[in-house]
């Protein structure tokens, strides 16, 4: 990763590199689209790491290239990415969540009306920094005033929900059933068992309570 690929005039820094400190940017794919690539392949190792297949990543491009995304990064004085996420709000391509399957009845997610997001690609070699830039993506939800921000973790991770739940997200009531994307999952027999996801929403009032302590 080049130093001219981090100090991109239209890629914002939240503080500087230091001696064993970390970068945190962020961006979309109009104002520095290398590095979002960059951080798409990150996701994908980190995922792959933990058994899954199926990543579809020009699935995953189509919701950058509208411009509605937001990237938070952290890269380590080595210049190697070390945490990612990112919020969506929903444009013309719709939603990640809304190109999934609900388990109970078979059918496409419907998230309803009104001005939504996504949270997601959440990856981190480094938990310091994923935890930092999971702050990052609370405080720019609170900023876009969204009506429902989404998000998900695997049935079979609950950790990873617990640790969502730190950051102001709980389980939806509005949408308490598990949901899959056929092709997404791990290597079970020869085939692939696609992953089963909880949905959750943002709770705005536990994000202020987490920002206000940080």
């Amino acid at each position: 990763m080049s130093h001219n690929l981090l100090t991109n005039q239209q890629t914002n820094p939240i503080q500087k590199a230091e001696k064993n400190t970390t970068l945190y940017l962020t961006c979309n794919y109009e104002t520095n689209p290398i590095l979002i690539e960059k951080a798409r392949a990150f996701v994908q190792s980190e995922y792959s790491k933990l058994g899954y297949v199926g990543y579809d990543a020009e699935f995953d491009r189509q919701f950058d290239r509208n411009g509605l995304s937001q990237y938070f990064i952290g890269i380590d004085n080595a210049q190697n990415i070390v945490a990612t996420a990112r919020v969506l709000t929903r444009g013309p391509m719709g939603l990640p969540i809304e190109y999934a399957i609900r388990k109970d009845s078979e059918q496409k997610v419907e998230l309803g009306k009104g001005k939504i997001s996504e949270m997601n690609s959440f990856a981190a070699s480094n938990m310091t920094a994923g935890i930092r830039v999971l702050i990052m993506s609370a405080e720019f939800v609170l900023q876009q005033n969204y009506d429902a921000t989404f998000g998900l973790y695997d049935i079979e991770r609950p950790s990873v929900g617990r640790l969502y739940n730190r950051f102001g997200t709980v389980d939806s009531k509005d949408h308490p059933y598990l949901i899959y994307y056929p092709n997404y999952g791990k290597i079970e027999a020869g085939v692939v068992r696609p992953t089963e996801w909880v949905i959750q929403v943002s709770d705005y009032a536990k994000i202020i309570a987490k920002i206000r302590q940080t």
